[in-house]
């Protein structure tokens, strides 16, 4: 499993593919820019997830004529235990035992036009792009197993959730589950993902499930131009 890759494809749900079609004839270019998310320290703290840093991604696409330029971000986190070697398989001895991506993408319009490709995305599809992510992982991102909520931001997050399996840490057949929602927030969309083993033999060694630190990592997310970042390529 990349980490870099989990970000950049599976967090951002794709807007490293969103390139659009530039338009020779129009030398202006209209340029906006999302505002980064980040989960504040004390969600990180509570939850044992480590920052991993902030990917910067540039879009430019043609809306109503128009060159426009739109600026996102993607942040990412993980969790790694040591366990999971033991009880898994014949694994490294530290391996991730959660990840989270968090990006934002501005909301465009011109002219009655939107552009914000993510938008039109479904969780499902955004499932699908975590799924890519995986080493052998086939979730069944067409049936939510489950849907919760969680407040953030001044909103209700609805997270939905896809099971499937995959082989990892030196071990096949290891039920995964990723968690996904996107909601509108401060002129942006942001887009969460969270994507984890759902093994009974990890349980075992953990305090708590995976999914209520998800929550709480969701739960704990700032978005404002003033939150420190650390930029990554």
């Amino acid at each position: 499993m990349d980490r870099r890759e989990f970000v950049a494809a599976g967090a951002v749900c794709g807007l490293g593919l969103m390139a659009g079609c530039l338009d020779d004839a129009l030398a202006d270019v209209t340029s906006f820019s999302a505002t980064p998310a980040v989960v504040a320290d004390d969600a990180l703290e509570e939850t044992g997830y480590a920052y991993q840093g902030t990917e910067e991604v540039v879009e430019t696409r043609t809306v109503a004529r128009q060159t426009v330029e739109a600026t996102n971000f993607a942040s990412e986190y993980t969790r790694t235990i040591g366990i999971l070697s033991t009880v898994l398989g014949d694994g490294p001895a530290e391996a991730d035992a959660g990840l989270f991506g968090v990006a934002t993408t501005p909301q465009v319009g011109l002219l009655g036009e939107e552009f914000n490709p993510v938008a039109e995305l479904s969780t499902a599809e955004i499932a699908r792009r975590v799924e890519s992510q995986f080493d052998e992982v086939t979730l069944d991102n067409e049936t939510v197993v489950d849907e919760r909520t969680v407040e953030s931001l001044g909103e209700t997050v609805v997270l939905e959730t896809f099971e499937g399996e995959a082989s990892m840490y030196g071990a096949d057949d290891i039920p995964v589950r990723a968690d996904v929602s996107k909601f509108a927030h401060d002129g942006d969309l942001i887009v969460v993902a969270g994507a984890y083993p759902d093994a009974a033999a990890v349980e075992l060694f953990q305090d708590e499930p995976e999914a209520e630190r998800i929550d709480t990592l969701v739960a704990g997310l700032e978005h404002d131009s003033d939150v420190t970042l650390e930029m990554v390529d």
